[in-house]
């Protein structure tokens, strides 16, 4: 076990808090700005709102996400914020049009692969061993870049179409960074723990204004696709590091496998809905109902809190299942029991939706 000290667990709690505080106080100040400009979310028959609600929670975001870093670099040294901050900006302004006046898709993936580009110039964003997951230790560039590349930029769309109702996409923000600030602290990198604990504060101040009935606000594209990108951020420098070293509970070639069922809902989710359109020979990216969030208030009647919590509940409980399977057993049946529960919930999701049809 690493030792903690009093230091470090005080700067974390510092960052914690002024991620919660930054948040409480400036989002009241945007939802002000939004509708005194009236620059509400266009409704759609997909949405699961009947009036107009201010979207632009990631502007607040953008705010903690640039002091926290900062901060966190005087506090700990790593000279990565002049490879992140350009990158997770290039996220948050494409975002942030795409709220005010909208973009095309391919104009959004060019931003996504010329933020990628740029986070990927650090070396501690360039993996370079996969440790045994799917048979593949030291491997070359030609192979591991276009695979970081697919990671990042499948996972900043993953979490932007999660991002339908009340709440689930902040709650799954939440747990994610919290996971996040663990794996993190096991690498005794002490700015991305941070950075983490900033956005756990700030996404429970956010579930404040996400949930309520007075001052409701989203974080819309401006803030799906930009913490989208910092999962996948977090991540990425994850699997670049020697991260065996630092998780002996686990096969290190299942670790994957278990991050796959951490951030679970949004990758299942987005691979089954375009899937899904594709069979139905629709563009991958045209609207519908289908999503998980979805299928479960339109079928059993549910509101967007109790909808929430039973998604986060759910990919928790995945998270709980795949734990003793990646400790105790080989890669291939780690795989095996991962996509056979994906393949029964699909199953399962596909009831929902011919049943409400």
């Amino acid at each position: 076990m690493f030792h903690i000290s009093t230091y470090h667990l005080l700067v974390f709690f510092l960052f914690f808090w002024g991620g919660f505080v930054l948040c409480y106080f400036l989002t009241p100040v945007v939802i002000q700005v939004v509708k005194i400009k009236r620059l509400y979310e266009k409704l759609s028959e997909r949405s699961s709102h009947s009036q107009h609600v201010p979207s632009f929670g990631g502007v607040t975001f953008f705010v903690v996400f640039m002091i926290s870093l900062t901060l966190a670099e005087q506090f700990f040294v790593t000279n990565r914020a002049v490879y992140i901050i350009p990158a997770a900006t290039i996220m948050f302004v494409i975002g942030l049009k795409d709220d005010l006046t909208g973009i095309s898709p391919i104009n959004k993936i060019m931003a996504q692969i010329i933020a990628t580009t740029l986070l990927f110039l650090s070396s501690d964003f360039q993996i370079d061993n996969l440790h045994g997951f799917l048979g593949l230790y030291e491997v070359s560039p030609l192979l591991v870049v276009p695979l970081s590349y697919a990671v990042v930029i499948f996972f900043i769309n993953a979490f932007n179409l999660i991002d339908g109702i009340d709440g689930l996409a902040t709650a799954l923000g939440t747990y994610y960074f919290f996971f996040f600030a663990l794996l993190y602290y096991r690498l005794e990198d002490w700015v991305m723990v941070s950075l983490c604990m900033a956005f756990v504060g700030m996404f429970v101040a956010f579930l404040r204004y996400n949930l309520s009935a007075d001052k409701k606000i989203f974080m819309g594209d401006t803030g799906s696709l930009f913490i989208g990108f910092i999962i996948a951020m977090m991540v990425i420098g994850f699997m670049s590091t020697d991260y065996p070293a630092y998780t002996p509970g686990l096969y290190p070639q299942n670790i994957p496998f278990f991050i796959i069922s951490v951030l679970f809902i949004p990758v299942f989710d987005s691979i089954r809905v375009f899937v899904a359109r594709a069979a139905e020979g629709r563009s991958p990216f045209s609207p519908d109902r289908n999503h998980i969030h979805h299928l479960f208030m339109d079928r059993y009647g549910l509101t967007h809190r109790q909808t929430t919590l039973r998604i986060l509940l759910l990919n928790i409980g995945i998270t709980l299942l795949m734990w003793p399977v990646c400790k105790y057993l080989h890669q291939m049946q780690a795989a095996l029991i991962l996509l056979g529960f994906s393949f029964a919930f699909s199953l399962y999701l596909r009831s929902l939706r011919r049943s409400r049809n």
